[in-house]
């Protein structure tokens, strides 16, 4: 289900259809787990403190098991749902070093523009040789700054709105 992408350490899950209905599965018994977590924290923190308490394991075959912390139930929660709505899910560590064609890709943009805003200065960026890499993390941080600049303006552009003057505009009609 998972296909190599960016870095080794990093892949790209898509769901097929069998996928799909084992998700949603999974997806139901996730969240049944996590549905009172609030409730019980408090409780839950103190039987767990104590030496003898079996810890929650996930096993997958090959690999070492794992406790199933809340913090990784969460994850795989949010996983299991975009999986099961036939989204593709990116996994990749957030120090993840990208070429300029795979930043691009992740900001939606075109490799030009995005080498202008990295000699902008508005992304940073490290040189190995004569090729750019960027952060994952800093492009998250550009990406998430942009999203908020852009609610903002959106905000400014409708507050000097006249809503009556909108009603009148015979283009919405």
């Amino acid at each position: 289900m998972g296909t190599q992408s960016i870095s080794k350490d990093s892949a790209t899950y898509m769901p097929n259809a069998e996928d799909r209905k084992q998700l949603i599965d999974i997806k139901e018994a996730l969240a049944s787990l996590s549905e009172d977590r609030a409730s019980f924290d408090h409780e839950f923190d103190g039987i767990t403190s104590q030496k003898d308490f079996p810890v929650a394991m996930l096993k997958v075959p090959g690999e070492n098991d794992r406790p199933l912390t809340p913090e990784l139930a969460d994850v795989l929660l949010k996983v299991a749902d975009q999986l099961a709505k036939g989204k593709a899910v990116f996994v990749a560590p957030y120090d993840t070093r990208l070429t300029t064609q795979d930043a691009a890709d992740f900001l939606g943009i075109s490799r030009p523009t995005l080498v202008k805003l990295l000699e902008q200065g508005k992304i940073p960026f490290e040189r190995v040789g004569r090729h750019r890499r960027v952060l994952l993390s800093d492009l998250q941080q550009y990406s998430e700054t942009r999203h908020r600049d852009n609610l903002r303006i959106f905000d400014d552009i409708a507050s000097d709105e006249d809503p009556k003057a909108t009603l009148d505009n015979p283009l919405l009609s």
